[in-house]
């Protein structure tokens, strides 16, 4: 009995015990060679060939023994530029500054096959002109929101601080309608780089951590959201808009929560886009009958207090058509207690962009 005793102690003790890793923090650079997609006929002219550029970034890893670094196996995080040329003479050339995660996505100490997620703010060398340039219906202004998905296959090369990169990435530059034209723009490239290995830092991982359990009743919440956005119209102006939503969450285990709910949209930009519609086409539309409502679900992908926001949603309401019944949203949200949480997310119809919400929160 004895014996049983310690040897049940012994493989708990196994069970238990943290695991040692070494992993470094790195430098990385990846040249692509792409090509812009064609998503609306309207960017036919504006596209003139394939994409070019470089992304240049740095990554850390954070060693702290949490939840979330062993749930996700310790991710490195940083920062990362990019400049990108669309050998274009209408769309000109953008630049991208990014906070990135890169994720793990295999153990294997020989080579290693990652993902990065990165959000960040762009600069367009072009936009649209009615005079100068009229054809860039990608970009209505200059400053622009922008992001990208890179998945990486790292190879150890015989000079053990270097390693070989390639891959594949998909890079989004849009002003989130803030200013039109808008269509955006999105770019399918093939990367191909070096990462150059910096400070050694080691790791523990935890199994206990882990394989904690996540027990959690279905919660009610209460969102209200806000900004600015201008029509489909050219140049009809920046208005308001407000969206209150409520819907229930349930947190299924600790990567992710389902939620479903009902949106109501009140924006004051189709007041105007109806009364335009109205003269120009010699109609005798209500003006004021332009509020939404619209039912969704959705997934949050958890990250410590961080959750990545993807929802889709149908508009059962919808006494004027706008774009499409189908609509999408996609963001960040940032628990600030047990209760408070914010969130930046995008409104997007049937994947053309509608606005930026700024929100906040209310768990019950």
């Amino acid at each position: 009995m004895k014996k049983l005793i310690y040897i049940l102690v012994l493989l708990c003790c196994v069970v238990i015990q943290a695991q040692n890793e070494l992993r470094f923090s790195t430098i990385e650079t990846d040249f692509f060679i792409g090509k812009p997609i064609e998503h609306d006929k309207k960017l036919k002219n504006a596209i003139q060939g394939a994409a070019t550029g470089f992304f240049i970034s740095w990554n850390k890893i954070n060693p702290q023994n949490s939840l979330f670094n062993n749930l996700y196996n310790f991710p490195e995080r940083g920062y990362t530029f990019l400049y990108q040329n669309y050998n274009s003479d209408i769309l000109g050339e953008s630049y991208g500054v990014y906070r990135h995660f890169k994720y793990n996505l295999t153990p294997s100490k020989l080579f290693k096959l990652k993902l990065t997620t990165a959000f960040g703010l762009g600069y367009a060398t072009k936009s649209y002109d009615p005079i100068n340039n009229n054809q860039n219906f990608a970009h209505g202004s200059k400053l622009l929101v922008t992001a990208f998905l890179k998945l990486q296959y790292q190879k150890f090369l015989e000079n053990k601080n270097i390693n070989f990169n390639t891959g594949v990435s998909l890079i989004h530059f849009s002003n989130i309608s803030f200013k039109n034209p808008n269509l955006g723009l999105n770019t399918l490239a093939f990367n191909l780089g070096l990462t150059y290995k910096l400070k050694a830092v080691s790791i523990q991982k935890n199994t206990v951590l882990k394989n904690h359990k996540i027990t959690q009743p279905l919660k009610l919440n209460i969102v209200l959201r806000g900004g600015y956005n201008e029509s489909l119209i050219i140049g009809s102006g920046l208005y308001p808009f407000y969206t209150v939503t409520v819907y229930g969450s349930k947190k299924l285990n600790n990567y992710s929560v389902i939620t479903s709910g009902i949106d109501y949209f009140h924006s004051l930009f189709l007041i105007n886009y109806i009364k335009n519609i109205n003269l120009e086409e010699n109609k005798n539309i209500n003006e004021n009958n332009f509020d939404r409502m619209g039912v969704f679900i959705g997934h949050e992908l958890t990250q410590n207090n961080f959750a990545f926001v993807s929802q889709l949603g149908y508009t059962f309401y919808y006494p004027y058509p706008y774009v499409s019944r189908i609509y999408e949203r996609f963001g960040f949200k940032y628990n600030l207690s047990k209760h408070w949480f914010s969130e930046i997310t995008m409104k997007v119809n049937l994947f053309r962009a509608e606005g930026l919400e700024i929100g906040m929160g209310y768990r019950f």
